[in-house]
Parts: C-alpha cells; structure tokens; sequence
C-alpha cells in the first residue's frame, strides 16, 4: 500500500537522499512516499517567500506513472488546505494541469487555487 507522510528523522532521510543521490545536507521539509513501509520517494520543500519545491524524485526501480501521479496528486491536495504561495523553479510542466503558471522564473500558483480535477495524463 503506498502512503505518504511527513518525515524529520535524519538517518532515514540521509539514506534516501543517498539512494536518490540528492547530494545536500537533509534540510527543508521533507514528506515520503511509502510502499508498505519503505520510503520510494521524496518531495523536499524550502519555506520562504514561496513554499518551494526543490526535489520530487521517486528511486528508480518505483519509477512508473502510477506512483509518479499519485504522489504529485496528494501533495497537491495536502498544499491546497491552505492558503500560501507555493512554487517551483524553471518551467514544470508537469505542475500546469493544476493551475500552475510559469512567471518567467519559476511555476506559481496560490495553494488555494490548485485545481485537482486536471485529466491525468498517463497510459490509457
């Protein structure tokens, strides 16, 4: 069963940002994507001016659509309780069908304005 939750233990982070060979100090807020227990996957963000997005990185071998989209899909819906401006750098694409827009230096919106009725886009 996959779940997701907020995680602070250092020892288990380091080892996923090793796996994942995110190569920084574990810092930030950080909440895990879990397949029957063992952590898969990493959504890092940096609270600022923008709750930023830095990382959201899935190991290789749980790297597929399915796990990909629901991941994406649950942070979004955790970020849109409440009312904050949410980002990341570059043009994401991937961020789009929830209401994102690119300002010329980052993918924006207001988390209350994310939309979770955008069509997933994946194997039909």
């Amino acid at each position: 069963m996959l779940t997701i939750n907020f995680e602070t233990d250092c020892a288990v982070l380091g080892k996923l940002y090793a796996e994942l060979k995110i190569d920084i100090p574990v810092s930030g807020s950080n909440f895990l994507l879990r397949e029957d227990g063992k952590p898969i996957g990493l959504m890092r963000v940096e609270i600022g001016d923008f709750v930023r997005i830095t990382h959201f990185m899935l190991l290789k071998e749980h790297l597929n659509y399915e796990n990909r989209e629901f991941f994406l899909r649950a942070m979004m819906f955790k970020f849109s309780l409440n009312t904050y401006p949410l980002a990341a750098d570059g043009d994401v694409e991937e961020l789009k069908k929830f209401g994102f827009v690119f300002d010329g230096e980052r993918t924006v919106i207001n988390s209350a304005d994310i939309n979770l009725h955008g069509e997933c886009e994946g194997k039909k």
